[in-house]
Protein backbone atom coordinates (compact mmCIF):
# COMPACT_ATOMS: atom_id res chain seq x y z
CA UNK A 1 0.00 0.00 0.00
CA UNK A 2 2.73 2.51 1.01
CA UNK A 3 4.61 1.44 -2.40
CA UNK A 4 1.82 2.03 -4.49
CA UNK A 5 1.32 5.75 -2.84
CA UNK A 6 4.80 6.73 -3.55
CA UNK A 7 4.44 5.74 -7.14
CA UNK A 8 1.47 8.04 -7.72
CA UNK A 9 3.57 10.89 -6.10
CA UNK A 10 6.51 10.48 -8.43
CA UNK A 11 4.47 10.55 -11.70
CA UNK A 12 2.46 13.76 -9.92
CA UNK A 13 6.01 15.29 -9.97
CA UNK A 14 6.91 14.28 -13.26
CA UNK A 15 3.76 15.42 -15.15
CA UNK A 16 4.26 19.02 -13.47
CA UNK A 17 7.51 19.26 -15.03
CA UNK A 18 5.84 18.08 -18.16
CA UNK A 19 4.33 21.06 -18.26
CA UNK A 20 6.58 23.35 -17.69
CA UNK A 21 9.32 22.24 -19.84
CA UNK A 22 8.15 19.53 -22.49
CA UNK A 23 5.85 20.36 -25.77
CA UNK A 24 4.22 17.82 -27.93
CA UNK A 25 5.43 18.08 -31.63
CA UNK A 26 3.25 20.50 -33.51
CA UNK A 27 1.47 22.14 -30.48
CA UNK A 28 2.65 25.79 -29.35
CA UNK A 29 4.17 26.58 -26.40
CA UNK A 30 2.31 28.88 -24.34
CA UNK A 31 3.63 32.41 -23.87
CA UNK A 32 2.87 34.04 -20.83
CA UNK A 33 0.79 37.55 -21.51
CA UNK A 34 2.62 40.83 -21.14
CA UNK A 35 2.33 42.60 -18.06
CA UNK A 36 -0.33 45.70 -19.05
CA UNK A 37 0.89 47.48 -15.65
CA UNK A 38 4.33 47.67 -16.74
CA UNK A 39 3.92 49.88 -19.73
CA UNK A 40 1.27 52.20 -18.74
CA UNK A 41 3.38 52.61 -15.12
CA UNK A 42 6.81 53.03 -17.34
CA UNK A 43 4.92 55.97 -19.31
CA UNK A 44 3.09 57.58 -16.18
CA UNK A 45 6.69 57.27 -14.14
CA UNK A 46 8.32 59.02 -17.30
CA UNK A 47 6.16 61.44 -17.73
CA UNK A 48 6.33 62.18 -13.67
CA UNK A 49 10.71 61.67 -13.54
CA UNK A 50 10.94 63.93 -16.71
CA UNK A 51 9.12 67.30 -16.05
CA UNK A 52 11.96 69.12 -18.62
CA UNK A 53 10.28 67.35 -21.19
CA UNK A 54 6.58 68.20 -19.77
CA UNK A 55 7.48 72.02 -19.81
CA UNK A 56 9.12 71.84 -23.31
CA UNK A 57 5.44 70.06 -24.94
CA UNK A 58 3.58 72.79 -23.14
CA UNK A 59 1.62 75.14 -25.45
CA UNK A 60 2.77 78.11 -23.58
CA UNK A 61 6.33 77.81 -24.21
CA UNK A 62 7.50 79.47 -27.84
CA UNK A 63 8.86 76.47 -30.23
CA UNK A 64 12.77 76.50 -31.84
CA UNK A 65 10.97 77.72 -34.73
CA UNK A 66 9.11 80.15 -33.49
CA UNK A 67 12.30 81.99 -31.88
CA UNK A 68 14.26 81.40 -34.76
CA UNK A 69 11.53 83.17 -36.80
CA UNK A 70 11.46 85.69 -33.85
CA UNK A 71 15.23 86.15 -34.44
CA UNK A 72 15.22 86.93 -38.35
CA UNK A 73 12.76 89.33 -37.84
CA UNK A 74 14.70 91.41 -35.82
CA UNK A 75 17.77 91.08 -37.67
CA UNK A 76 15.85 92.37 -41.03
CA UNK A 77 14.83 95.36 -38.37
CA UNK A 78 17.89 96.48 -37.93
CA UNK A 79 19.22 96.11 -41.26
CA UNK A 80 16.13 98.14 -42.70
CA UNK A 81 17.09 100.68 -39.75
CA UNK A 82 20.40 100.86 -40.81
CA UNK A 83 19.63 101.85 -44.23
CA UNK A 84 17.38 104.68 -43.39
CA UNK A 85 19.95 105.99 -41.26
CA UNK A 86 21.71 105.46 -44.19
CA UNK A 87 19.63 107.77 -46.34
CA UNK A 88 19.29 110.27 -43.84
CA UNK A 89 22.86 110.96 -43.21
CA UNK A 90 23.31 110.73 -47.27
CA UNK A 91 20.12 113.20 -47.58
CA UNK A 92 22.20 115.92 -44.81
CA UNK A 93 24.98 115.78 -46.95
CA UNK A 94 23.70 117.07 -50.04
CA UNK A 95 22.03 119.65 -48.31
CA UNK A 96 25.18 121.00 -46.38
CA UNK A 97 26.15 120.76 -50.21
CA UNK A 98 23.44 122.71 -51.63
CA UNK A 99 23.46 125.69 -48.77
CA UNK A 100 27.23 125.58 -49.58
CA UNK A 101 26.88 126.10 -53.38
CA UNK A 102 24.25 128.94 -52.79
CA UNK A 103 26.41 130.58 -50.41
CA UNK A 104 28.94 130.58 -53.37
CA UNK A 105 27.04 131.89 -56.09
CA UNK A 106 26.03 134.59 -53.58
CA UNK A 107 29.52 135.22 -52.91
CA UNK A 108 30.81 135.18 -56.55
CA UNK A 109 27.87 137.26 -57.93
CA UNK A 110 28.89 139.74 -54.69
CA UNK A 111 32.59 139.46 -56.03
CA UNK A 112 31.52 140.60 -59.69
CA UNK A 113 29.50 143.19 -58.43
CA UNK A 114 32.20 144.82 -55.94
CA UNK A 115 34.74 144.49 -58.85
CA UNK A 116 32.00 146.55 -61.62
CA UNK A 117 31.33 149.08 -59.16
CA UNK A 118 35.37 149.67 -58.42
CA UNK A 119 35.22 150.61 -61.89
CA UNK A 120 35.11 154.60 -62.72
CA UNK A 121 31.30 155.94 -62.87
CA UNK A 122 31.94 157.37 -66.03
CA UNK A 123 32.87 153.74 -67.38
CA UNK A 124 30.56 152.04 -65.79
CA UNK A 125 27.46 154.78 -67.71
CA UNK A 126 29.65 154.07 -71.08
CA UNK A 127 29.04 150.09 -70.82
CA UNK A 128 25.70 149.99 -70.09
CA UNK A 129 22.87 150.67 -72.51
CA UNK A 130 22.07 154.39 -73.72
CA UNK A 131 19.16 155.64 -71.23
CA UNK A 132 15.93 155.19 -70.98
CA UNK A 133 13.18 157.24 -73.06
CA UNK A 134 9.92 158.33 -72.31
CA UNK A 135 9.05 155.28 -74.95
CA UNK A 136 11.01 152.81 -72.32
CA UNK A 137 8.70 151.83 -69.73
CA UNK A 138 5.88 150.90 -72.83
CA UNK A 139 8.69 149.32 -74.23
CA UNK A 140 9.17 147.24 -71.59
CA UNK A 141 5.79 146.50 -70.94
CA UNK A 142 5.45 145.34 -74.44
CA UNK A 143 8.37 142.87 -74.04
CA UNK A 144 6.51 140.90 -71.12
CA UNK A 145 3.34 140.76 -72.56
CA UNK A 146 1.96 137.26 -73.17
CA UNK A 147 4.55 136.02 -71.38
CA UNK A 148 3.64 134.22 -68.12
CA UNK A 149 5.23 136.07 -64.50
CA UNK A 150 7.85 133.07 -64.10
CA UNK A 151 8.80 134.06 -68.32
CA UNK A 152 8.59 137.32 -67.90
CA UNK A 153 10.91 137.68 -64.42
CA UNK A 154 13.35 135.00 -66.37
CA UNK A 155 13.51 137.89 -69.53
CA UNK A 156 14.77 140.34 -67.11
CA UNK A 157 17.09 138.27 -65.62
CA UNK A 158 18.53 137.30 -69.05
CA UNK A 159 18.67 141.54 -69.63
CA UNK A 160 20.72 141.98 -66.70
CA UNK A 161 23.21 138.25 -67.10
CA UNK A 162 23.91 139.83 -70.86
CA UNK A 163 25.14 143.32 -68.60
CA UNK A 164 22.26 144.94 -70.84
CA UNK A 165 21.54 146.87 -67.09
CA UNK A 166 19.55 149.39 -68.86
CA UNK A 167 16.93 147.23 -70.24
CA UNK A 168 16.91 144.87 -67.53
CA UNK A 169 15.88 147.52 -65.18
CA UNK A 170 12.98 148.79 -67.44
CA UNK A 171 12.09 145.08 -67.34
CA UNK A 172 11.92 144.86 -63.46
CA UNK A 173 10.00 148.11 -63.28
CA UNK A 174 7.65 146.72 -65.60
CA UNK A 175 7.32 143.34 -63.95
CA UNK A 176 6.57 145.19 -60.66
CA UNK A 177 4.05 147.31 -62.17
CA UNK A 178 2.58 144.49 -64.39
CA UNK A 179 2.67 141.30 -61.25
CA UNK A 180 2.47 143.34 -58.28
CA UNK A 181 1.46 140.52 -55.98
CA UNK A 182 3.71 137.67 -57.46
CA UNK A 183 6.19 136.85 -55.25
CA UNK A 184 9.05 137.06 -57.58
CA UNK A 185 8.30 140.96 -57.94
CA UNK A 186 9.96 141.11 -54.64
CA UNK A 187 13.07 139.86 -56.72
CA UNK A 188 12.86 142.27 -58.88
CA UNK A 189 12.99 145.10 -56.60
CA UNK A 190 15.44 143.85 -55.21
CA UNK A 191 17.85 143.47 -58.41
CA UNK A 192 16.76 146.45 -59.68
CA UNK A 193 18.65 148.11 -56.51
CA UNK A 194 21.28 146.36 -57.45
CA UNK A 195 21.55 147.70 -61.16
CA UNK A 196 20.99 150.99 -60.03
CA UNK A 197 24.00 150.39 -57.27
CA UNK A 198 25.57 149.64 -60.09
CA UNK A 199 25.55 152.27 -62.13
CA UNK A 200 25.77 154.64 -59.29
CA UNK A 201 22.74 155.93 -58.42
CA UNK A 202 23.22 155.19 -54.42
CA UNK A 203 19.50 157.03 -53.89
CA UNK A 204 17.67 155.27 -55.60
CA UNK A 205 19.63 151.89 -54.98
CA UNK A 206 19.02 152.70 -51.00
CA UNK A 207 14.75 153.58 -51.74
CA UNK A 208 14.29 149.97 -53.04
CA UNK A 209 16.27 147.81 -50.79
CA UNK A 210 14.68 149.82 -47.90
CA UNK A 211 11.30 149.07 -49.75
CA UNK A 212 12.14 145.05 -49.92
CA UNK A 213 12.90 145.28 -46.04
CA UNK A 214 10.26 147.49 -44.97
CA UNK A 215 7.17 146.48 -46.87
CA UNK A 216 7.66 142.89 -47.53
CA UNK A 217 9.71 142.07 -43.74
CA UNK A 218 8.70 138.51 -44.48
CA UNK A 219 10.57 137.44 -47.70
CA UNK A 220 13.61 135.59 -48.64
CA UNK A 221 15.37 138.57 -50.06
CA UNK A 222 14.81 141.00 -46.76
CA UNK A 223 18.31 139.75 -45.34
CA UNK A 224 20.13 140.66 -48.74
CA UNK A 225 18.69 143.51 -48.64
CA UNK A 226 19.10 144.78 -45.28
CA UNK A 227 22.67 144.05 -46.29
CA UNK A 228 22.86 146.34 -49.15
CA UNK A 229 21.06 149.21 -47.47
CA UNK A 230 24.18 149.37 -44.93
CA UNK A 231 26.52 148.41 -47.81
CA UNK A 232 24.99 151.73 -49.95
CA UNK A 233 25.45 154.21 -46.73
CA UNK A 234 28.20 152.96 -46.48
CA UNK A 235 28.91 153.93 -50.55
CA UNK A 236 27.62 157.15 -49.32
CA UNK A 237 30.07 157.97 -46.58
CA UNK A 238 27.58 156.95 -43.42
CA UNK A 239 29.69 154.41 -41.85
CA UNK A 240 28.32 154.41 -38.73
CA UNK A 241 24.52 154.01 -40.36
CA UNK A 242 26.24 151.47 -42.05
CA UNK A 243 27.36 149.62 -39.00
CA UNK A 244 23.77 150.05 -37.41
CA UNK A 245 22.54 147.71 -40.48
CA UNK A 246 25.27 145.69 -40.38
CA UNK A 247 24.86 144.74 -37.07
CA UNK A 248 20.99 144.48 -37.40
CA UNK A 249 21.94 141.78 -39.87
CA UNK A 250 24.16 139.86 -37.33
CA UNK A 251 21.25 140.18 -34.99
CA UNK A 252 18.30 139.01 -37.26
CA UNK A 253 19.81 136.35 -39.23
CA UNK A 254 22.70 134.38 -37.52
CA UNK A 255 21.85 130.70 -38.32
CA UNK A 256 19.19 131.35 -40.70
CA UNK A 257 21.45 133.40 -43.84
CA UNK A 258 25.16 132.78 -43.09
CA UNK A 259 26.48 133.92 -45.49
CA UNK A 260 25.21 137.90 -45.31
CA UNK A 261 26.03 137.60 -41.78
CA UNK A 262 29.24 136.72 -42.90
CA UNK A 263 29.50 139.67 -45.13
CA UNK A 264 28.12 141.76 -42.62
CA UNK A 265 31.00 140.84 -40.07
CA UNK A 266 33.43 140.95 -42.19
CA UNK A 267 32.30 144.73 -43.17
CA UNK A 268 32.41 145.06 -39.25
CA UNK A 269 36.06 143.92 -39.06
CA UNK A 270 37.09 146.10 -41.57
CA UNK A 271 36.10 149.09 -40.37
Amino acid sequence: MKALVLTALALSVAGAHADDDWVSVGAARPVAPAAQTSVTDTSSQALVASPVTAVANSPQTPSAGLLAEMSLQMEQMQQEIAELRGLVEEQAHQMRQLKQEQQDRYLDLDRRLAVLMSEPVAQRAASSAPAATTAAPAAAASALSGLSPTDAYKHAQKLMYDKKYTEANEAYEAFTRQYPDEPLAVNAIYWSGEIYLLQGNLDKALTLFRSVVTDHPQHLKVPDAMYKVGYTLDRQGKTDEAKVWMKKVIDQFTGKSDTVVRLAKNYLDSH
